[in-house]
């Protein structure tokens, strides 16, 4: 009885130890132990967790066993292990266990649909959730790793993580591989696949996967490597986020290494979409919300060769690809995207430059083309240019601090203008000298164009503004009467004859030299003493009109008819000559329609008088003004008036 008691028991603890469930959070998978049901696997630091899970949206009948961040608000799986065997949910049992062989399954009851195939002679096999999000899996007392989730990624690629590809003669030995998932909601493999370029260019490549499932397209490119970012990434220093390259381009063996290392307590992650995009995203730890930091490919210039060869491509205003043949090439005739030379170059097969030569054409702020080679021997940017020059194979080159020199002997494929002063690289093509020759006789004539239009605009802008301020101060001077074409109610021209044609009309001897001068300046008309006389009878009582403070006012009738009103200033008046004279030139400049005519002036020995226009039937304040009597002359003069007042 005690026997069979005893048997009993150590088979139940047999069969126990096959099958122990992990039921509490916990960071480590013991040898013979299962993760089954809502049991998760947690990182020490908190920031991941394993368990299976259905995709947010997707399919409830099926559950995947996968990597989670644990503080993120929304599922985010950055690694997923049976992404293309799902176990069903109504199973009667769904588990991941460690064997006691060391080999991780994911079983749905008893059959398995995903395992690691590793094998630990030694036994003790342990299967860790590490802090970074790598489930690593250990054998042995030596705790030698056997197998670890980063070696076998799926979309996202996180601190940790290594991009590798490792060449042997030229061939690929061994590569990183980034597959899609199928859509948000399928985790299953789906059409994208990023990857280094198998050429060994050191550059990140997306392929989009044909109906056979294999990558036969090339979708989008990173750009070469620049020390600190890529060339086709130039606004963001990707080595601020731990990325670095371990490896050498130029040599056909060994391996090239993408790294991503933690470089602070934020969390990044670079996820290829189920569109084709790359998008990094950085967790912003208050919010447990996702931040784009950038995406590529978002706009038709970012996708791989968008132009055709021997063409650039620019964004247009509303993003659509503008393309444009590069300096010395023109649109192919076949009707087919891209361009031909309109030009053949001059550099015979021997190296030696024929007659004209060969010069570049400048194109900056460009992702410069694929199928770039690295010259490893050239140190500086003079270097490269004559290495490119003397190589009738080398179409174009470009040097940077962070490229070194890079040539292309072969068509000129995806160049990307950036829209951005400061941002891309300087590429240097190869054209014959006759094209920039008469590049430069083409802006030469378009300058002289340029110029002479200018010349015509102002010129004509001048001719117009003279024309308008002509117009201004004629219309200024007709509005103060002042001006030809301007005539009084009577029909009577109100335009003060000038000097020369008074001394035809009277008679009379001429006035000395300088009181010509000054009659000149005045614009009036110069009358002698004698004319005055005569016209004024002497000079007689019966001539009088009146007297004011500065003498008398005489009628009197010229020699042609006109009646006109003479004041004759008193020698006792205190009016010096230059006082008169300014007061002549003063009175000839200022017209009125409410002002009596001035008509000329008389300056001979120490007689001085002036001569107006007759005013009949009244006297001429009484006329001009009523009960007034005083002229006021409202005199404006750097912006001050002032007032001067004439009595008769």
């Amino acid at each position: 009885m005690a026997r069979a008691t005893c048997t009993s028991l150590a088979l139940l603890i047999f069969f126990l130890s096959l099958d122990v469930r992990v039921d509490a959070a916990t960071a480590i998978l013991a040898q013979g132990q299962s993760l089954a049901g809502d049991a998760t696997l947690t990182s020490s630091n908190g920031a991941f967790s394993l368990s299976f899970f259905t995709p947010h949206g997707g399919d409830g009948s099926r559950l995947y066993l996968g990597v989670q961040y644990a503080k993120a608000v929304e599922q985010t799986v950055p690694w997923v292990a049976n992404r293309d065997a799902p176990v069903s949910a109504a199973a009667s049992s769904h588990s991941a266990t460690l064997t006691e062989s060391g080999d991780l399954q994911v079983l749905e009851g008893e059959s398995v649909v995903w395992r690691t195939n590793t094998y630990s002679s030694a036994g003790n096999a342990t299967l860790t959730l590490q802090d970074n999000g790598n489930l690593v899996l250990t054998g042995g007392a030596q705790a030698v790793q056997l197998w670890q989730s980063f070696d076998y990624p799926t979309d996202t690629f996180v601190p940790g993580m290594r991009i590798t590809l490792d060449r042997l003669n030229g061939a690929v030995a061994r590569q990183t591989l980034f597959t899609s998932w199928r859509n948000p909601d399928d985790p299953a493999p789906g059409n994208f696949t990023l990857g280094q370029d198998p050429l060994g260019s050191a550059q990140l490549y997306i392929w989009r996967s044909g109906q056979d499932g294999s990558r036969n397209t090339t979708y989008w490119r990173s750009g070469q490597w620049a020390n600190n970012n890529f060339v086709g990434i130039p606004w963001r220093s990707l080595n601020l986020y731990g990325f670095q390259l371990a490896g050498d381009p130029s040599k056909s063996s060994g391996a090239m290494t993408y790294t991503f290392n933690t470089f602070n307590s934020s969390l990044y992650r670079f996820v290829l979409q189920p569109n084709g995009t790359e998008t990094c995203y950085m967790l912003l730890d208050a919010t447990g919300a996702w931040e784009v930091v950038w995406s590529q490919p978002i706009i038709p210039c970012h996708g791989y060769n968008a132009c055709g060869q021997n063409a650039e491509c620019s964004s247009g205003d509303h993003g659509q690809a503008v393309c444009t043949c590069l300096k010395g090439f023109e649109p192919t005739t076949s009707g087919g995207e891209g361009c031909v030379r309109s030009s053949q170059l001059t550099c015979s097969e021997r190296n030696v430059s024929m007659s004209g030569g060969d010069r570049f054409a400048e194109l900056g702020g460009v992702k410069l083309p694929d199928f770039a080679t690295w010259e490893s021997t050239v140190s500086n940017a003079e270097s490269c240019r004559q290495w490119c020059l003397a190589n009738c194979t080398c179409v174009a080159y470009s040097y940077s601090s962070g490229t070194g020199c890079l040539t292309w002997n072969q068509e000129l494929v995806d160049i990307y203008h950036f829209p951005t002063t400061g941002e891309g690289y300087d590429l240097y093509i190869k054209v014959p000298a006759s094209v920039l020759d008469s590049d430069s006789d083409s802006k030469r004539r378009r300058w002289t164009r340029v110029i002479v239009s200018v010349v015509i605009a102002v010129a004509f802008v001048l001719a117009a503004c003279g024309f308008l301020l002509w117009k201004c101060r004629r219309r200024i001077r007709e509005k103060l009467g002042v001006g030809a074409g301007v005539e009084k109610k009577t029909g009577a021209s109100l335009m003060l004859r000038p000097g020369r044609e008074a001394k035809k009309e009277f008679s009379g001897p001429k006035q000395q030299a300088e009181h010509e001068e000054d009659a000149e300046k005045s614009e009036l008309p110069l009358f002698s003493l004698e004319t005055l006389a005569a016209a004024t009878g002497g000079f007689s009582e019966s001539t009088k009109l009146g007297q004011g403070g500065f003498g008398l006012v005489y009628k009197g009738r010229l020699p042609g008819g006109e009646e006109v009103a003479v004041k004759r200033l008193s020698k006792s008046s205190g009016q010096g000559c230059e006082e008169f004279k300014n007061e002549v030139i003063l009175f000839s400049k200022l017209q009125h329609r409410n002002l009596v005519r001035i008509l000329g002036c008389c300056i001979q020995g120490t007689e001085k008088m002036l001569v107006y226009e007759y005013m009949p039937n009244k006297s001429l304040d009484a006329f001009l003004f009523g009960t007034l009597h005083s002229i006021t002359l409202w005199l404006w003069h750097e912006q001050k008036v002032a007032v001067k007042s004439l009595n008769f």
